[in-house]
């Protein structure tokens, strides 16, 4: 490699690290930046979580294609008018965003049916009217939107429709729920499996009922239409059996919940409006009668799997008896309690007497508070980080540039007037705009272009193409005016000049004197200023694709012109984006701290706008 080409190829590295520092870039980078972050904090980390969710299926499974039944538990849709500030107002966006892209994603497994496990809303219990409930109801049908493609079956929770003494009118808010929602105990038969829909809460009241009267379930009188006797009376013909119950069932309160709970285990309690599992009786008696293959549950937020013993009198039995296994739904909306939210998976096939005919899988959901703590927050400090360093070094530069006086009438070493060359003083973005006026007095030719002699009150300008300016182009002529002829007010002499250079009569103009004009003195029409449509105005002759329509509107024949963009008008429209002068000087007026400020506002709108129109979308 010569000198020059290495000379060469360092000019181009120095031009290229000055255009990728300057600001037009790094600002536009910055936004295209948040912009990408915003597409996978707001929908590219939720089909990411989901990616290597997957049915459940055994390689033994000849029986068909399995049947998918998809397992929600509370949703928690908030009350529509239980807002009071506006950062409630806020957060409540949040949720309900957040409640819709989660179920989004999830309806694209394409399942065949759905069952809610109970606090589908988080404060039914409370309200006061049935039009209230049903405008609750609709809001919730308005996050999980009703598909044609698969049956919803849903359970009564404690919030939905009161537990105990939670509230002064439990009876009117069940009666809410069953006019709205549906029945609250349900037998549902697919693929040869029966679901059992439990209303926990209701046999929760009914427990301690039985309690009270101090006799136990086989001696008990059940309430009629109460989930004891639908128990009783269940047709399950020797089916496998699927048990549903909002509320999970007891276990010790040393048990563990296995791996894949977040933390801490289900124990024991009860409160105002809650209890957190069955009785240990209630529990027997469910599991003796209905035998059920596995139970879901849900209430508890995190994931719980446990596997219950199965009482029989022998021991032989009880020792072959195979435990019934339980598992507790993860929550679907977000909670305090855990860090992801999740739902359950179960495929189905035909039962056998010696096949497995029922295999399940949890699913997590994207931690959506952690992509505000621990995406957006810090990626927000550090960007505002880096722009006051950019901005501070930029100022560092600005304050070290030296650049000379201005000049706008420059003279040369003879003293003559050169305003087309103005010497060694160069005009630069960065010159503070202080008014700078001519070292000397112009000269009257310049001052009136191509008047006359003598002084004059009339305009100092002629109506003439830029061709025609005594700087460009040959010699203007001066006219002579005689005493008897009459000027014309609305078209004086000094005005005479046309833009083709011809006179108004038609005759040519005279020179000095009254000898005729040479005809190579007439300037031509300058008919090439404004460019034909679609042509290239850096190339003239040289057309572009372009595209054209022309109409008339109020009068006047118009014509709309389109065509590709070119590579300069991306940098203008950059340049617009991130305009260098007045960003420089609002630098060196204001300091960094201003600069960065008004620079994260630019970075802000962009992404903000973004970001709404992405929440927007899912509603």
């Amino acid at each position: 490699m010569g000198v020059s080409e290495r000379r060469k190829f360092k000019a181009t590295n120095r031009f290229s690290r000055t255009v990728l520092s300057s600001r037009t870039v790094v600002i536009n980078g910055i936004r295209l930046a948040w912009i990408v972050v915003l597409v996978w904090g707001e929908l590219g980390i939720y089909f990411w979580s989901l990616s290597s969710c997957k049915w459940p299926e055994m390689a033994g499974w000849r029986r068909g294609k399995p049947t998918h039944v998809l397992l929600i538990s509370d949703p928690q849709v908030r009350h529509p008018g239980a807002i009071e500030t506006s950062w409630a107002n806020l957060g409540q966006f949040l949720y309900e965003s957040n409640l819709k892209r989660s179920w989004h994603v999830t309806r694209r497994l394409n399942p065949h049916a759905v069952f809610f496990l109970g606090d589908m809303l988080s404060g039914g219990k409370y309200v006061r009217s049935e039009a209230e409930y049903k405008a609750y109801w609709r809001k919730f049908q308005a996050i999980f939107q009703p598909d044609a493609s698969f049956l919803q079956y849903y359970l009564p929770g404690n919030n939905d429709v009161g537990m105990g003494v939670s509230h002064s009118s439990p009876k009117n808010v069940r009666l809410y729920y069953s006019s709205v929602v549906g029945p609250f105990n349900s037998q549902v038969v697919i693929r040869d499996h029966v679901f059992i829909c439990l209303d926990a809460p209701s046999l929760v009241d009914e427990d301690y009922q039985r309690s009270a009267s101090g006799v136990g379930y086989e001696k008990w009188t059940p309430i009629p239409g109460g989930p004891v006797e639908f128990v009783k009376s269940a047709s399950v013909a020797g089916r496998p059996i699927i048990l549903l119950s909002h509320i999970p069932l007891a276990r010790p309160d040393t048990a563990t919940c296995g791996p894949l709970r977040e933390k801490g285990s289900i124990r024991r309690g009860v409160g105002h409006g809650y209890q957190n599992t069955l009785g240990k009786q209630t529990t027997s008696f469910l599991l003796k009668t209905l035998r059920p293959s596995v139970v879901f549950s849900g209430d508890n937020r995190d994931y719980c799997e446990y596997h219950h013993p199965v009482d029989v009198p022998d021991r032989e039995a009880k020792e072959a008896a195979v435990p019934i296994r339980e598992v507790t739904v993860k929550s679907f909306s977000m909670s305090n309690h855990i860090r992801r939210p999740g739902f359950q998976l179960l495929s189905l096939v035909d039962p056998t007497p010696t096949g497995k005919s029922i295999l399940d899988a949890p699913c997590v959901l994207p931690d959506a508070s952690s992509v505000y703590s621990s995406l957006y927050f810090p990626l927000a400090v550090i960007t505002l980080i880096f722009l006051f360093i950019f901005n501070t070094r930029r100022s560092r530069r600005l304050r070290n540039l030296v650049v000379p006086p201005i000049s706008l009438s420059p003279r040369s070493d003879a003293g003559a007037h050169t305003p087309l060359h103005p010497g060694p003083d160069v005009w630069s973005p960065y010159t503070p705009p202080m008014p700078v006026s001519p070292r000397s007095a112009l000269p009257p030719s310049l001052r009136t272009p191509n008047a006359m002699a003598g002084p004059t009150m009339r305009a100092a300008s002629r109506p003439a193409t830029p061709l025609a300016s005594p700087l460009l182009g040959p010699p203007v002529f001066h006219y002579q005016v005689h005493e008897e002829e009459e000027e014309d007010a609305m078209y004086p002499t000094q005005y005479a000049i046309q833009r083709n250079g011809h006179t108004g009569g038609g005759e040519d103009w005279p020179a000095r004197g009254d000898e005729p004009a040479p005809s190579s003195y007439f300037l031509p029409a300058p008919s090439y200023f404004l460019p034909a449509p679609g042509a290239n105005a850096k190339s003239p002759g040289v057309q572009g694709w372009t595209w054209s329509w022309t109409f008339v509107f109020r009068g006047r024949r118009r014509r709309m012109t389109a065509s590709v963009p070119s590579w300069s008008s991306f940098r203008e429209l950059a340049e617009q984006l991130a305009p260098g002068a007045d960003a420089d000087m609002l630098l060196r007026r204001r300091g960094p701290a201003w600069s960065t400020m008004m620079d994260a506002l630019g970075i802000l709108c962009p992404s903000l706008c973004f970001w709404i129109a992405c929440a927007l979308w899912m509603f």
